[in-house]
């Protein structure tokens, strides 16, 4: 609950840093209360209503491929994400809007 970044350790040797995300603050100002709104649950591939996926990690279901109708993590974040904002014409849309610079070293 307490998130400000999406871990993206599980990607070898990621392209962009982590994306940037407030959870608490997204969820206030974007109004969603459901948890399900975005941890969802399939199953036969169709979505289970109430049902919410909070207490696994993406990686559980979305592998780093395309398995069968399940897309990849990447694939699911920016499905996810960027839908709903584009559906509601607020939030980031573009690559460098979630995913900062990555600091030289």
């Amino acid at each position: 609950e307490d998130m400000e970044r999406i871990d993206n350790r599980v990607f070898e040797n990621p392209v962009r840093s982590e994306a940037l995300f407030p959870h608490d603050s997204h969820n206030e100002k974007a109004e969603i209360e459901e948890c399900s709104t975005c941890h969802h649950v399939y199953e036969d591939g169709i979505r289970v209503e109430g049902e919410s996926s909070e207490d696994l990690r993406c990686s559980e279901c979305h592998l780093l491929q395309k398995q069968g109708k399940t897309p990849s993590l990447m694939r699911a974040f920016h499905l996810n994400c960027k839908r709903c904002h584009l559906a509601g014409k607020a939030g980031p849309i573009m690559c460098g809007e979630c995913h900062p610079e990555k600091e030289q070293k």
